[in-house]
């Protein structure tokens, strides 16, 4: 490997070690996992110009060529993989491009070359080569994915910038269980505390870029009946305390989220920061009995079952702050 300075490497750097003989094995079943797959759908020796759904794809003639602009269109499933294999060569133009549509990710796209793949200067090639044998990159290249040769060298030029891909997966939430819980009115108000099953947060978007999540409370009612909750009712919850259960955080330990009073209107009762890290965060009891709500009765309220709804929802990072 030559070449690292003067140009820019982020990340680390393996050459003829133990790391690079495993990516080399896994370069070769990747390859053979591509061009072994069936049901292919024939495609021109130039796809410049043309739109192509999720599937596999075969060029009739031996090569590959992009001129132009070719369109990847996951009609919006963002786990789309698209396979394009050339049975000798990978050309592309002088300027071409490969952009993505509707939720397609490079992540999911692989050209699998049988012979070397060749990118023509100042272009833009979205997706991982896999080639058996090299693979030659002109000047002012963007490759939004990976270029690996399996048998000989990846030459790139100046100018040439290559960006591995993330997949972006989804944000979500488990929210919590809550028991029905039983209390008798003892005076003007009430205050009732209850515990909260556990609850967790899901970042696999890969990007690393933080969350909120948000909780709001329907209006109260009592028999089905929302004017005779009373007023002066209120609910607050208290998160716990948020442990990393999966992921790779930014910050260690137990994280302790602070009570919100709940309403009608989203409130925001977890705010993680861009850098905080992926992966699951769970939010589980403390000594202090948290996860948990302190519900108020008001005095004037009519006697009866009440109910809520609390309604959990993730999103990105209301401040960066």
């Amino acid at each position: 490997v030559t070449g690292f300075p003067p140009a820019t490497l982020n990340g680390a750097l393996h050459a003829g070690d133990g790391p690079a003989a495993s990516a080399h094995t896994d370069l070769a079943t990747a390859y053979t996992d591509a061009s072994e797959r069936s049901s292919a759908t024939p495609i021109t020796a130039d796809i410049g110009g043309t739109t192509l759904d999720p599937g596999v794809y075969q060029a009739a003639a031996a090569s590959i060529a992009i001129t132009g602009t070719l369109t990847l269109d996951a009609q919006g499933d963002p786990n789309a993989v698209f396979i394009l294999r050339a049975g000798s060569t990978l050309i592309t133009a002088a300027g071409s491009q490969v952009i993505l549509a509707n939720g397609a990710q490079a992540c999911n796209v692989f050209w699998s070359v049988g012979s070397s793949a060749t990118l023509g200067a100042s272009s833009l090639l979205t997706g991982t080569i896999l080639a058996t044998t090299s693979i030659t990159v002109g000047a002012g290249v963007a490759v939004a994915g990976r270029t690996l040769a399996r048998d000989a060298a990846v030459t790139l030029d100046s100018q040439d910038t290559v960006t591995a891909p993330q997949c972006i997966g989804p944000l979500s939430n488990t929210a919590p269980a809550i028991a029905p819980f039983t209390a008798r009115l003892t005076g003007l108000d009430q205050t009732v505390h209850t515990t909260l099953g556990a609850w967790s947060v899901t970042d696999a978007r890969g990007t690393d870029a933080g969350y909120s999540v948000s909780v709001s409370a329907s209006a109260p009612t009592v028999n089905g009946s929302p004017t005779a909750a009373g007023t002066g009712a209120s609910i607050t919850l208290t998160p716990g305390t948020a442990t990393r259960a999966t992921g790779n955080p930014a910050t260690s330990g137990p994280v302790k989220r602070a009570a919100q009073v709940l309403s009608t209107t989203s409130v925001t009762i977890d705010n993680a920061p861009a850098g905080t890290g992926q992966g699951e965060w769970d939010f589980a009891a403390d000594p202090g009995g948290n996860p948990s709500l302190v519900i108020v009765i008001p005095g004037n309220a009519s006697a009866g079952t009440y109910s809520s709804t609390l309604t959990f929802t993730t999103a990105l990072p209301a401040t960066l702050a």
